[in-house]
């Protein structure tokens, strides 16, 4: 619900007249004390290699600038409700790249489920406002496509790291080397800004900051312990449906029918691209890797497209492996392309 609720927090926060840079600087400068204090805790990230040192700059550069700029800038010319439905294409885009890359082999359901994914984006950008296709009704959408494209590939430069760190110490180093990144960005605007916040503004940038944010990403790695994967992703499938709906009834968007027409295909066409199990076969599949647990013998390691990833309201970074989620420790395995991976997911 916090999550759903950020796409019109930031839409309302746009139009009081918050430039778009300021409202990630001020979010993530909420946020930085806690993240630094979780990656102290964690005694940062030992054995980082320079290699890896470099992926966790890219990805946070990708997961903070790349991801936050896009969708605050592209907010503002279309709606949040839109906006969370152009962002639920992340696990799409993710997996178009790791087919790309070779990270996994081409199956009729990925064909059949992003092709579904992707006419539902086209409806929604085109239709979903419910007003006639011109340019600029199509800029905004078009801009926040940069948004889930920069969380795709924020997965793929993490994931060979997520064997190797602790999920919660990589995300908070990510997202202050990201902050790092807003720096170019502070103009004599962001000053004002703090130094002219109404109530409303500072309630809403604390929203952000704190519950979205930093509160929200532990909440959510701390959750998929006792919720395990199957209950946490059918959440996170939620996130854009509720933001659709709570910038209706918060902001007054229109909710028109090619809007719930486009978010059904895209969110349908995902979670078939994902290989979403239906209850029998997912009880299947538990009790096959208890069995293999119990005779010391492992199952086959799950190919990308097992790998879950969340757009979680805005941000959202990180892969689960439905087959060793509920391990209580990291334990890699091959994966089809040959790297490392672990049972985790992170929301970013």
């Amino acid at each position: 619900m916090v999550w759903a609720g950020s796409f019109s927090v930031i839409r309302a926060l746009l139009d009081d007249g918050v430039p778009a840079g300021d409202i990630a600087i001020l979010r993530y400068a909420i946020a930085a004390p806690g993240f630094a204090f979780i990656l102290w805790r964690a005694r940062g990230l030992p054995g980082l290699t320079r290699s890896d040192a470099a992926r966790v700059l890219v990805a946070g550069l990708l997961i903070v600038v790349g991801y936050h700029m896009s969708l605050n800038i592209g907010t503002r010319y279309t709606t949040a409700g839109v906006a969370a439905l152009v962002v639920a294409l992340a696990p799409g885009m993710t997996l178009v790249l790791a087919l790309a890359l070779g990270l996994d082999r081409i199956r009729v359901r990925h064909v059949v489920g992003l092709a579904v994914a992707f006419i539902g984006v086209a409806i929604v950008i085109a239709l979903g406002s419910g007003s006639e296709l011109s340019f600029e009704s199509a800029k905004g959408p078009l801009i926040v496509i940069g948004a889930p494209l920069s969380f795709a590939l924020y997965n793929v430069i993490l994931k060979p790291l997520l064997g190797h760190h602790d999920l919660l110490a990589l995300t908070a180093a990510t997202s202050l080397v990201g902050i790092v990144g807003l720096v170019p960005l502070v103009r004599a605007s962001t000053v004002e800004t703090v130094a002219d916040a109404s109530a409303t503004d500072a309630a809403l940038l604390l929203y952000l900051g704190v519950l979205a944010t930093l509160l929200g990403y532990i909440a959510w790695n701390i959750g998929l312990r006792g919720l395990g994967p199957t209950r946490a992703v059918a959440y996170a499938y939620a996130i854009s449906p509720l933001a659709v709906l709570i910038g209706a009834v918060v902001l007054d968007e229109p909710m028109t029918l090619w809007l719930a027409l486009g978010g059904a295909l895209v969110i349908g066409g995902i979670a078939a691209a994902q290989g979403v199990s239906l209850p029998w076969r997912r009880a299947k599949r538990e009790a096959e890797f208890g069995q293999s647990e119990q005779t010391g013998t492992r199952s086959p390691a799950p190919a990308i497209e097992d790998v879950v990833v969340s757009a979680a309201g805005e941000s959202d970074a990180g892969a689960i492996r439905r087959s060793e989620v509920d391990r209580p420790s990291a334990q890699a395995s091959k994966s089809a392309g040959g790297e490392d991976s672990t049972a985790h997911l992170s929301p970013g």
